[in-house]
């Protein structure tokens, strides 16, 4: 006799990283122009926000670097001009969840001159530990109820002769657009923003399909 069920394994745990994506964005009518001024932003960034705050400059992982022409509409000519230059560095920083912390960066990056487009996302370091507890929680799942139907037909549940999951999927995330945080920053305190918001835990399931020989 063959069993055929479908486990599910559930995680909900809470993120113990910060991933802060960043984009620093220079406009100018020359490309000398947004290079010089766009680095200059990108080592001030450094200097003023990564360096005093104990992180290294390599910390700083570059996932993007465009420099291009611009152009825009003309209504009266009905033909797009040129209309300068654009730098744009994309890039990440990841630490570990501290909320006093990621809260004194937001404000110190938005009182910069030119303040980088950030985006925090919270998320778990060792995804690979949660994959396999899942994957585990599933199959016992599949176990416990093959041993209900086995046990209901008065036969004896044997060992699983075929299992078969799907990789891991995308899970849920939670993420905070810190545009908001950026409006009036002069008079934003650190306990302003950590009382404000908790990040939601991450929710991780699985489904894990066995096939289990009864007797």
């Amino acid at each position: 006799m063959e069993i055929i069920v479908m486990g599910n394994g559930k995680k909900i745990i809470t993120p113990d990283e910060v991933v802060l994506n960043l984009d620093f964005i220079t406009k100018g009518y020359s490309y000398d122009e947004v290079l010089t001024n766009g680095s200059h932003n990108v080592k001030l960034f450094v200097n003023d926000i990564l360096i005093p705050n104990n992180f290294k400059e390599t910390d700083l992982k570059t996932r993007n670097y465009v420099i291009k022409e611009e152009k825009k509409y003309n209504n009266t000519r009905g033909e797009y001009i040129d209309d300068g230059y654009s730098y744009n560095q994309s890039a990440i920083l990841k630490f570990d969840y501290d909320k006093e912390k990621m809260a004194k960066l937001m404000i110190e990056i938005s009182k910069l001159a030119n303040a980088p487009k950030s985006v925090v996302n919270f998320k778990v370091k060792d995804e690979e530990k949660y994959h396999k507890e899942v994957l585990n929680l599933a199959y016992q799942d599949a176990k416990d109820k093959a041993l209900i139907i086995a046990t209901s037909a008065g036969k004896t549940l044997k060992d699983p002769v075929k299992v078969s999951f799907q990789p891991f999927e995308e899970y849920s995330e939670s993420q905070i657009d810190s545009d908001c945080l950026y409006e009036r920053a002069m008079c934003i305190k650190t306990d302003d923003i950590t009382s404000t918001f908790t990040p939601m835990d991450i929710e991780i399931s699985e489904n894990l399909y066995c096939i289990f020989r009864a007797e």
